[in-house]
């Protein structure tokens, strides 16, 4: 039987697969090219699939005939049809959390850089913006004293134009209480003054219970220093009305999904001055184009969707995966603890596995 992989899996966890599945396992650039240059009788043989962002549709779904398993490492398996797995008795594992522990310290670092215009005044010095043709002759610095302050007094002194935060005393706002949120409240416990979160599937007791300060976002909204996004909303919950009413001179982070926030009532807010920075890893178009009126708002922080990319997040995902393979195979009869996202489908699973 085969396992076609195009996702990040550990050796140790191929090589469980292997052994326990009795698998051949199948390492290729891209499953569904792989699967159009199989015969009819090998994709017969396919019992499982491993991708990451790889899409997998209908049309993939009913080439593979005997496929058991869709296994997609990602916290939600978005690129997967659901539906059509449902409709086919596909169980569809996936790897909540694998990442959260990355997006939280790249959040923390986005918050400090974004406060402290790190990546900006990064920019305008290799853009020219502070740097001058000729040395400096030190009119405006007393013999001996080292400060990056320009002969002419009209120009950019960095440390006004620059001045920023420091997090000790700020409120932050983590909206959105799941795996990554709970993340990155550690990250800013004890390095804040204080911690709120926003989530209305969690009870305020149960935020309480772990020291953080519950609130709705209306009221988090006007007291918030920084407001970090970590929902998964298709829908927007910071749009222009919003935004106005955040603290003037705050910063907002997302590091989520594009479609939580109203990004060209994002760069007004930015431009007016409002809001005093923000930070985005994620963007409604990527790769984002060069006509984006993003490229040129004030104060603003740009990473191309790298809060999950750390070297560590292939082991977590592996043994996220490889637990949730075993427990659908070996303990059939409840999956209600498995990264499962169609468990409906269990019954009519386990009569299809023992007829093949």
């Amino acid at each position: 039987m085969l396992a076609l992989i195009s996702a990040s899996l550990t050796s140790e966890t191929s090589d469980a697969l292997r052994d326990e599945r009795s698998w051949e396992l199948r390492r290729v650039a891209s499953v569904r090219e792989a699967v159009a240059a199989l015969s009819d009788d090998e994709r017969g043989t396919v019992r499982a699939i491993f991708v990451e962002a790889e899409p997998v549709d209908e049309v993939m779904l009913a080439a593979l005939t005997n496929l058991e398993l869709v296994g997609c490492l990602r916290s939600a398996p978005v690129n997967v049809d659901i539906d059509a797995a449902i409709a086919r008795g596909i169980a569809v594992v996936h790897t909540p959390g694998r990442n959260a522990e990355a997006v939280a310290d790249f959040t923390l670092g986005l918050c400090i850089a974004a406060l402290r215009s790190i990546a900006v005044a990064h920019e305008a010095i290799v853009s020219g913006a502070l740097t001058t043709a000729v040395p400096s002759k030190g009119v405006n610095r007393a013999t001996g004293d080292v400060i990056w302050r320009p002969d002419d007094s009209a120009a950019t002194i960095p440390y006004v134009a620059y001045k920023g935060h420091q997090l000790s005393k700020l409120t932050v706002v983590i909206v959105g209480f799941g795996a990554v949120g709970r993340a990155v409240a550690r990250r800013f416990a004890g390095l804040v003054g204080e911690v709120c979160v926003v989530d209305p599937a969690v009870s305020f007791e149960a935020i309480a219970s772990q020291g953080y300060m519950a609130s709705s976002l209306d009221a988090a909204l006007p007291r918030a220093d920084v407001i970090t996004l970590h929902a998964r909303s298709s829908s927007v919950l910071i749009g222009r009305s919003e935004l106005s009413r955040m603290k003037p001179g705050s910063c907002l982070i997302n590091t989520a999904r594009a479609t939580l926030l109203d990004y060209a009532a994002l760069a007004e807010a930015l431009e007016s001055g409002h809001l005093g920075g923000a930070a985005l890893d994620v963007f409604p178009d990527e790769p984002l184009p060069s006509s984006s009126e993003l490229l040129g708002v004030p104060r603003l922080t740009l990473t191309p969707h790298l809060a999950g990319a750390a070297f560590e997040v292939a082991d977590v995902q592996s043994e996220i995966m490889l637990a949730g393979v075993r427990g659908i195979y070996d303990n059939q009869l409840d999956w209600s603890a498995l990264p499962v996202s169609n468990p409906e489908v269990r019954s009519s699973w386990v009569r299809r596995c023992a007829q093949v």
